[in-house]
C-alpha cells in the first residue's frame, strides 16, 4: 500500500514538473518581429483580459497611464512590445526595466529628459523609440542592447553619444536624428563612431 502511494506521488510530481517546464518553454518563446507584428495589439488591460495572459505579446497605451499599471503589466510573461505614447511622462515607469522580453519599446511624445541606466537590462530590445522627448544624451549602459537595430531619437536635444556605443556597430542599422540641431562636424563624428549605421538627419544648419 505504501509503495503504491509513493509511486502515485512520484507520478504526480513528475507531471507537475512537466507542466511547469512546458509553461516555462511556451512563455519563454520569443517571436521574431515579423511574427510579432501579426499578433493582436491590445490597447487596454481590459481588452487584454479577454485572452490568456501568455498570449498577450503587444500592448499600446496613449495619453494616460492606466491605473495600477505597475502591478498589471507584470502579469504578461510573453509581452514583447510596449507603447506608452503622449503621456507627458518625465520618467519611464520603473517596472519597464523588469520586462526583459521586450523587443520593441516606444516612449515617444513624452517629456523624458534622461534615460535610466536600467535600460541596459532590456537585452532583447531591437527597436527603441524615443522621438519627441527632451533627451540630451544616452546612458553608456545602452551598449548592453546587443540586438538593437533601430534607435529613434527624432526631435530630441541629443548633443552627444557615449563612446561605448561603438559596441553596437554590427547591430545598430538605423538612427533617426531628424529635427535635432547638429553641425556637419559632429555628424561626421557620430558617423565615425558607428560607420555601418545609417543616420537620418534633417538638412544641415552648419551651426556651431
Amino acid at each position: 500500500m505504501m509503495k503504491n502511494q509513493c509511486l502515485c506521488m512520484n507520478r504526480k510530481m513528475i507531471l507537475l514538473m512537466f507542466i511547469l517546464l512546458f509553461n516555462t518553454v511556451v512563455w519563454g518563446q520569443m517571436l521574431e518581429i515579423s511574427e510579432l507584428q501579426k499578433q493582436t495589439l491590445f490597447t487596454s488591460f481590459e481588452q487584454a483580459g479577454n485572452v490568456p495572459v501568455d498570449s498577450v505579446y503587444r500592448l499600446s497605451f496613449k495619453r494616460k497611464l492606466p491605473n495600477d499599471f505597475e502591478q498589471q503589466i507584470q502579469q504578461y510573461p510573453a509581452l514583447q512590445e510596449l507603447h506608452l505614447k503622449g503621456m507627458r511622462l518625465k520618467h519611464a515607469p520603473e517596472v519597464i526595466w523588469t520586462l526583459t522580453n521586450l523587443t520593441i519599446l516606444d516612449l515617444s511624445n513624452n517629456r523624458i529628459d534622461s534615460l535610466s541606466i536600467k535600460v541596459g537590462k532590456l537585452i532583447h530590445l531591437e527597436q527603441l523609440i524615443l522621438n519627441r522627448n527632451y533627451l540630451l544624451d544616452l546612458p553608456a549602459e545602452i551598449v548592453h542592447l546587443s540586438k538593437l537595430s533601430f534607435l529613434d531619437l527624432w526631435s530630441n536635444m541629443i548633443i552627444e553619444f557615449p563612446v561605448e556605443i561603438t559596441a553596437l556597430e554590427n547591430s545598430l542599422k538605423i538612427v533617426d536624428m531628424r529635427v535635432i540641431t547638429i553641425n556637419d562636424e559632429y555628424r561626421e563624428q557620430l558617423q565615425s563612431l558607428l560607420p555601418k549605421t545609417k543616420f537620418i538627419f534633417s538638412k544641415s544648419c552648419n551651426c556651431r
